[in-house]
Parts: structure tokens; sequence; C-alpha cells
């Protein structure tokens, strides 16, 4: 790994005596000594900002079975050097929010949707038999009519939320991992900013954050 040019070299242990290494370019690598954080601050954090500014963003990891996809996005909690992508920016946000100006105000939901089958499910609704339907809409673009959010307060409330949500989702085996989920997740953070203008009038700005694991079963 060549963190400051971005570049891995790969060699083949079978390949013919002097031949040289393959190397791949990447816009950015992380060696196996790389910290969590670095990885948020490089990668996650601009996302994230962009999305208290009022962008739209999507994080997610893309991998095999047992090639790190978890540990990078959700990493282990209750040890804040191990944790991931996922609950580092929650804190990041809710650290932006209680940082902000009097004249800023928040407001901040949470959805959780599985697509399994190519059905849509609402992980954190009552019935969890009832299916969805994605529509689309001039002002709006694509949504999933009748999906919940929440209103969260603090980090803690977007984690517990989220578990919840894991405990619905669909689990099934695949030939890599037996315990692999088959389904697509998208867990949704909607950040309504707004922000008292020159002109004393309030302006509102709305970003999302999506946080997408995807089925191993769909990978190529």
């Amino acid at each position: 790994m060549d963190e400051m040019r971005g570049t891995v070299q790969v060699t083949n242990p079978n390949a013919p005596s002097g031949e040289p290494p393959k190397s791949f370019t990447f816009d950015t690598v992380f060696a196996p000594g790389a910290k969590q954080t670095d990885v948020y601050n490089q990668t996650a954090r601009p996302i994230v900002d962009a999305v208290i500014e009022g962008y739209n963003g999507t994080i997610f990891a893309y991998g095999q079975t047992g090639t790190g996809k978890t540990f990078t996005m959700e990493g282990v909690r209750s040890q804040p050097e191990l944790r991931g992508i996922i609950p580092n920016s929650f804190a990041h946000i809710f650290g932006h929010i209680a940082k902000e100006q009097e004249n800023v105000r928040f407001l901040v939901r949470v959805s959780y949707l599985e697509i399994y089958n190519e059905e849509v499910k609402d992980l954190l609704g009552k019935d969890q038999h009832s299916r969805l339907e994605v529509k689309e809409r001039p002002d709006v673009g694509v949504y999933v009519k009748d999906l919940s959010a929440f209103v969260v307060n603090n980090a803690d409330d977007m984690d517990r939320i989220m578990t919840l949500g894991n405990k619905n989702r669909s689990v099934g085996a695949t030939n890599m991992n037996e315990q692999s989920s088959r389904s697509h997740a998208i867990f949704t953070i909607t950040l309504e900013r707004s922000d008292m203008g020159l002109d004393k009038e309030q302006h509102v700005r709305v970003g999302k954050l999506h946080m997408v694991d995807l089925a191993v079963s769909s990978l190529p």
C-alpha cells in the first residue's frame, strides 16, 4: 500500500521469476494499520458535512463476505477508537448541531427500509408483513409511500432505532456465510436546517444521508 500515491501493488506468488507486481491506483487507499477515524475523516466526513449544509449524500461499503464491510461501517461501538462510519456519523451530526449558532435550528428524522426479493419493507413499521410501494413525484422524485420516520434528539436515539430495525431484517444462507444478509438495507437520516437570513426570514434547507448495506448475493 502506498497511501501517498493512492496505489496498491499485488504480487502473484505463482508468477514466473522476474514478473513485476501489478499496480492499481485509487482516489484513496488505507494500509492495514489505518485507524477508523482516518477512514471516516477522509471518506465520510466531507459527505456528512455536505448533508448538514442541505445536500444529499450516500455512503456504502462494497465487497464480499469477510472483507471488512461491517467493521468499516459499524466497528465496535463500545470502544470509541474502533467505532465505524455509522456511529461516527451520528456523533458528527449532533456534535455539529450542538455547536451551531442560536439562530440555526435542526430537525433530524430517520427511516429504515429493506429491499428483499424485490419487495420493500419498513424495518421500523408496526406490521413487518406489510410491503411498501416505490413511487415518483415531480416535486420530490423517487420515494417510498407510507415509510415511517422518527424524530431523534441525539446519537443514542439513532443507535437505538437502527438496532431495532436490524432485528427485523431478513437473513438467509449464502454459499459464503450462513448468516449473511440476503437483503439491501437503507438507513436514511433527514436533516432539516432552518437559518435566519439577513432579511430576517427563516430559510429552510433539507439534506438526506443514506447509509446502504448491500446484499452479498447481489455482488458479481
